[in-house]
């Protein structure tokens, strides 16, 4: 079976993580236009629905409904039939959290079936494919813990052709784990401000006690007098029904936008009281006229009534002041500073043809920041910074113990011949040799041993699968430069030197054997890590302006990134575009997307 685009296939991996040794690749293409313009950072921000996929622990902090989708022609460079499409949802449940999910598709367009004489055969539709649930919520005011369990499927062949082995096809599942913590600034001038305008708001709660004491004792005295009815003051009752409505929308705090807007209702409450009081005290005696006491008095006590009543909740107010001002708080200092962390597709091996030539699942860790450097209210700008280390270990053959060549022994470190492909252990009992010619830590252990080993565990690499290491020298004669180091052009003896260094690789390449595991350390395992940073500016939460960098040393990947984004009431939309250089497949990639809060 042969594939039309299988090396394309293979460019794509390659340049997207460099990892060959990790199957499903497709599940670490990152989604979203608005991640694509900060140079898909977003592990510590995850702040809409896209957080089911770059950290399902951000959905805990998320609210509502919404909806999302994004279309890009993948690796444009290479082919035209390429595209990746992603779906995602979310939807908050009170008191539980959020749950959702997300669909991805990768095309990889069609394909020719070829026989063993290399002459086209059928022609078929491969895809990836995948399908994740997701839940996060809340384990504090300041941090939440997310999950997600998904099925994914790749399709390469409809049938195996003579010769070859294998089902053409695999499905398997997986599942990611989040963390999200949001860490409270010190503010000392914003608490200050807050505090200010709360004992503001206090004062004039005091002048309305004053002035409703006031306004009791005045009515209670002209209903004491012999002649307690005046027409005049019916006006008095208009007065004392306006001040209700007044009072009757300090109690309506809940649904206010800001102090400001408390702060005009009571200055509207005090001079209601105002005008009040002083009307009373320019009534006179003389002025009485009786026939209208009936009426002023059972309606001046109805008003009281309510009047007092609602000075009764004027305490559960000054509570709701203090609870809502505390809360506000938090949440004007959360999104200054963010950490995040997710580990993806953890799960079984990857098999096509059998378990025993299965690559490990892309088991991803993502580490991030996210700060907000700026905002006024009207401007914000973001900070953005993810690193990410595929967590998958793959040993090729070693002689660990430093005999000269890989294996020899048995299981139990009893000799049994350095030929034997069976004898896969050294003297200690450690396995050396596997018949795939390099062996996988399972994902739990690969977990930690993927940050060692390329430092700590390392012994002699066995580059040309002879199990031997080294045995090979320079030919004097062939270094062109004569520093004895290997370089473009230089070549080895024709004969073997069993205390040479070097062994023969493909098309006679000189590779270092001997002292690879002395020569290894930390700064291999860095240099395998991919690096995304961004920064991101926002008006009104209206507009965005992005730009970022991918750093894959490994890869081969060094790609600025650009993108905007604009929100019109509950839907949004999002552009972004990976520049790079001339013939790169990531180069001039577009992505488009768009949000629907529901």
């Amino acid at each position: 079976m042969k594939f039309k685009y299988i090396l394309l296939l293979c460019c794509a991996v390659a340049q997207l993580w460099a990892v060959g040794e990790a199957g499903a690749i497709f599940l670490l293409i990152a989604p979203g236009a608005g991640p694509a313009g900060t140079g898909e950072a977003q592990v510590a921000k995850a702040d809409d629905v896209y957080a089911s996929y770059y950290n399902p622990a951000g959905l805990g902090f998320l609210k509502g409904k919404e909806a999302a989708g994004m279309h890009v022609q993948w690796l444009p460079n290479l082919a035209t039939d390429l595209y990746y499409e992603f779906l995602a949802y979310r939807h908050y449940i009170e008191g539980l959290g959020s749950v959702g999910g997300h669909i991805i598709f990768l095309n990889l367009g069609e394909q020719i079936g070829m026989d063993e004489n290399a002459n086209p055969t059928t022609n078929w539709s491969s895809f990836m494919a995948a399908a994740a649930g997701s839940f996060g919520t809340q384990l504090s005011e300041t941090s939440s813990i997310g999950f997600n369990f998904k099925v994914f499927h790749q399709k390469l062949s409809d049938q195996v052709v003579a010769g070859e082995q294998g089902k053409g096809y695999s499905t398997d599942f997986g599942f990611d784990i989040g963390y999200l913590k949001k860490f409270k600034q010190s503010n000392s001038a914003l608490k200050s401000k807050k505090k200010k305008k709360l004992n503001g708001l206090f004062d004039q709660l005091s002048e309305i006690y004053e002035r409703q004491n006031k306004l009791n004792d005045q009515i209670a005295a002209i209903f004491e007098s012999e002649n307690n009815g005046y027409e005049e003051m019916e006006e008095q009752i208009y007065l004392l029904e306006d001040l209700e409505g007044l009072k009757s929308k300090l109690f309506k705090y809940d649904s206010m936008e800001s102090f400001s807007e408390l702060d005009d209702r009571l200055v509207s409450i005090v001079e209601g009281m105002d005008q009040l009081i002083n009307s009373f005290d320019e009534l006179s005696v003389e002025e009485i006229i009786p026939s209208t006491v009936e009426n002023f008095e059972d309606s001046t006590i109805v008003i009281l009534d309510k009047l007092l009543f609602e000075l009764l909740e004027i305490e559960s107010i000054r509570e709701n002041f203090i609870n809502e001002t505390e809360s506000e708080e938090i949440q004007d200092l959360d999104d200054k500073f963010n950490f995040g962390l997710s580990i993806s597709n953890i799960g079984p091996k990857i098999d096509f043809i059998d378990f025993d030539q299965a690559d490990p699942s892309p088991t991803n860790m993502r580490l991030g920041i996210f700060a907000q450097l700026y905002n006024d209210g009207f401007n914000k700008v973001n900070f953005l910074f993810d690193a990410n280390k595929l967590l998958v270990t793959r040993y090729q053959m070693m002689d660990w113990d430093g005999d000269g060549f890989v294996g020899g022994y048995d299981e139990f470190g009893n000799w049994v011949s350095e030929s034997d492909p069976l004898a896969a252990y050294n003297k200690d009992g450690k396995k050396e040799y596997d018949s795939k010619g390099y062996m996988d830590d399972p994902w739990y252990l690969a977990i930690a041993t993927a940050w060692l080993d390329d430092w700590y565990f390392g012994g002699d690499i066995d580059h040309d699968g002879d199990r031997k290491i080294g045995g090979w020298s320079l030919d004097p004669d062939k270094d062109e430069n004569g520093d004895g180091i290997p370089d473009n052009h230089d070549e080895l003896n024709d004969e073997r030197d069993e205390s040479g260094i070097y062994g023969k690789c493909v098309n006679d390449e000189v590779c270092l054997e001997k002292g690879t595991g002395d020569n290894r350390s930390f700064t291999k395992e860095l240099e395998e890590m991919v690096y995304n940073m961004g920064m991101e500016y926002w008006y009104t939460d209206a507009f965005a302006l992005r730009a970022g960098y991918i750093y894959d040393f490994e890869g081969k990947i060094f790609n600025p990134t650009f993108g905007a984004g604009i929100r019109l009431l509950q839907y949004g939309f999002d552009f972004g575009y990976t520049a790079g250089e001339t013939g790169h497949p990531r180069a001039n990639t577009m992505f488009f997307s768009v949000n629907i809060k529901l």
